[in-house]
């Protein structure tokens, strides 16, 4: 029996040696032979577009060794940019041929799903979740859900940047500065002082119920103020650190009461200096994860997992439900988790992952202050009627969250948000009521996000459209396929200059795109932009320009044809699970605060997964994500971490001593 199983093996081996053999001869005849042909010119000794070459694949052994640099070849050839137009051209058959072998080929190995990239098994680690600063946004809500008023303390805080998946939700984007530390004091001082007055006569009702939050006791006619000042502290302290405070944590805030107490101020002016010191605390002002002595991959205690998941869903502080599952360990069972979950997508406060995450996703946040329609071609375009169009597109991602809707409704679908302001730029009926209000659209060349008014004046020049702007901002911000800038030695085309020769702006592309160094840019992205022709800068629909008829034709690169928005989308539709691939990305690098790493595919794979058996449904995306392994774990670098929070403790101190 021991012989039969070895003569087996034998032969088995035998036969691996026979196939290997085969696919290194199938190489060098067929494979090796169209490689020289179709894309050395490009990628080889002399010339590595895109930092690529392929001459140095010479024999079999060597492309088995780099599987990563053959899929991105074969996703190239499958979009049709490889080989680009005015080379040599494989032709139907040899392109196939040439997909067939490269899907044969070894698959990039894929990391275990329950592991995060660390300093053990990554060159370069980018996983790191840093303990970093609230951002505007998040400063605001947080001092809003404190407080119980919104006094938008933000706006004396200097602008965020953005990084990590282009979010300001990343950590190596937030940093604090002096100039940070004394405009925290000061919105501190602002917000504290408003709600905590000395005068309460003529407070307003919300000022009122604010103050009566913060104030939940007050000190006895007889005796020391100090411990009823002590239990406004130590509330406040927990709810403003997000955490059950240490006894050291509410005596360095007591020690300002005391100081103010002893100088001779009243019970609520020494309790407002105690709270403007818990304002300025990195407790309050850093989303800090406390590192394990030891470092390395931790799962997340209870208290940090449930700031990480009210700042993913409300980018906000948990409320008292959520900090009452921390302080219990509750949140940390599964089924717990997955209600609060439910529960908070719900809330009102979750709309805030359509004004923070789908904006900026579909890079809109610059509409009205970067991108803006010139005041004399378009005087239409007003305050009013810019914030009408960034509304729509929230309200209508929230609305699919919010309901649990089908995530493919952000391709296509028969309804929409307007208010009467949008109602006229788009000819249809006004709500009659103020606000925003869900209406049905019989239009197909409406509905979806590349319907509406936000993506097309986003995507314009002040005084035009753009077909390139548009077909760019499709396949960068919708499909997620990154488009190279142009070369340094090719000039641009000027389609805000008026053309003399009469000439369309559809024919000057055309003529643009024949240079070889543009073409295969511009072969992507043009036809796409010409889908969106017939809506102009402010989105209104049109059938001419200039006196000629809009040509809203599109030829892709595949050969599939289609015409006007409508057309558009249903070529769209097609690539659907492309389109919900990189959403699902774009909000796990939101969610987690960082740029993914490939430890981070399998987040986005299982995604996918449930996702297809489950309509796309919403609530099915946000749940794979905080359920994720990456989610709630961290790795923890055994280097010091909090120098920047003690750093601006120590700041606070000495601009509180100047004070």
């Amino acid at each position: 029996m021991v012989r039969i199983f070895l003569i087996i093996s034998a032969l088995l081996k035998l036969a691996g040696v026979f196939v290997y053999a085969g696919e290194m001869e199938h190489f060098r005849d067929k494979v090796k032979p169209m490689i020289d042909k179709h894309c050395v010119e490009c990628h080889g000794e002399k010339k590595q577009k895109g930092a690529l070459d392929l001459s140095i694949y010479g024999d079999y052994e060597k492309v088995v060794m780099a599987p990563e640099v053959w899929k991105m070849v074969m996703e190239r050839i499958q979009a049709f940019e490889m080989p680009p137009e005015g080379r040599p051209d494989m032709g139907f058959d040899q392109r196939k041929q040439m997909v067939q072998w490269l899907e044969k080929l070894p698959q990039p190995k894929k990391p275990d799903c329950d592991e995060i990239a660390s300093d053990r098994n990554a060159g370069y680690y980018r996983g790191y979740v840093m303990s970093r600063p609230l951002n505007r946004a998040e400063y605001n809500n947080t001092m809003r859900d404190l407080l119980g008023v919104d006094l938008n303390p933000a706006e004396l805080l200097p602008s965020d940047g953005g990084g990590g998946e282009g979010f300001d939700t990343s950590g190596n984007a937030l940093f604090v500065s002096s100039i940070h530390v004394e405009r925290f004091l000061a919105a501190a001082e602002k917000a504290v002082d408003t709600v905590l007055p000395d005068k309460v006569s003529g407070l307003q009702p919300e000022i009122r119920r604010a103050r009566k939050k913060i104030l939940i006791t007050n000190p006895p006619w007889f005796g020391s103020p100090r411990p009823a000042a002590k239990k406004v502290v130590t509330e406040f302290a927990r709810r403003a650190y997000r955490r059950v405070p240490a006894e050291e944590d509410v005596e360095k805030l007591m020690t300002m009461f005391d100081r103010a107490s002893k100088r001779g101020d009243g019970f609520v002016a020494s309790v407002r200096l105690a709270l403007k010191a818990a304002l300025v605390s990195p407790s309050f002002l850093f989303l800090v994860e406390p590192e394990p002595a030891k470092g390395g991959v931790a799962a997340l205690a209870p208290f940090p997992l449930a700031s990480r998941l009210s700042y993913f869903l409300w980018s906000s502080m948990p409320d008292d439900e959520l900090l009452g599952l921390a302080a219990s360990g509750g949140i940390l069972q599964e089924e717990v988790y997955r209600q609060q979950v439910r529960r908070m997508l719900k809330d009102p406060k979750a709309q805030a992952l359509g004004k923070r995450f789908a904006l900026q996703w579909l890079d809109l946040e610059k509409l009205g202050s970067e991108v803006k329609p010139d005041s004399v071609k378009f005087p239409e375009f007003s305050p009013e009627l810019n914030q009408a169009m960034l509304d729509e597109v929230t309200a209508y991602f929230n609305h699919i969250v919010r309901m649990d809707r089908s995530l493919v409704e952000l391709i296509d679908s028969k309804y929409t948000f307007i208010n009467p302001t949008l109602a006229r730029l788009y000819g249809l009926p006004a709500p009659v009521q103020a606000g925003l209000k869900q209406v049905s659209i019989t239009d197909s060349n409406r509905g979806g996000i590349l319907g509406m008014a936000a993506v097309h004046t986003v995507t314009s020049f002040p005084g035009r459209t753009s077909a390139v702007l548009r077909g760019r901002w499709i396949l960068d911000a919708f499909l997620g396929e990154k488009v190279p800038p142009p070369p340094p030695d090719v000039p641009a085309l000027d389609e805000e200059a008026h053309d003399v020769s009469g000439l369309s702006l559809r024919e000057q592309l055309e003529s643009h795109r024949k240079k070889p160094d543009c073409i295969g840019c511009h072969k992507k992205m043009d036809p796409l932009g010409f889908g969106l022709e017939n809506f102009d800068v402010l989105g209104r629909w049109r059938e001419t320009d200039r006196n000629q008829p809009i040509d809203a034709r599109g030829t892709l690169p595949s050969g599939e044809n289609f015409t006007g928005p409508s057309g558009l989308k249903s070529i769209l539709m097609a690539r659907k699970d492309d389109i919900i691939r990189h959403l699902t990305r774009k909000l796990t690098g939101y969610a987690l605060g960082r740029e993914l790493t490939k430890f981070d595919d399998c987040v986005v794979d299982r995604a996918m997964k449930e996702l297809i058996q489950n309509d796309y449904r919403a609530s099915v995306l946000v749940e794979q994500i905080v359920l994720s392994f990456p989610f709630r774990h961290r790795f923890y670098a055994k280097i010091e971490q909090v120098a920047e929070a003690q750093d601006v403790e120590k700041e606070v101190q000495v601009t509180q001593k100047k004070e």
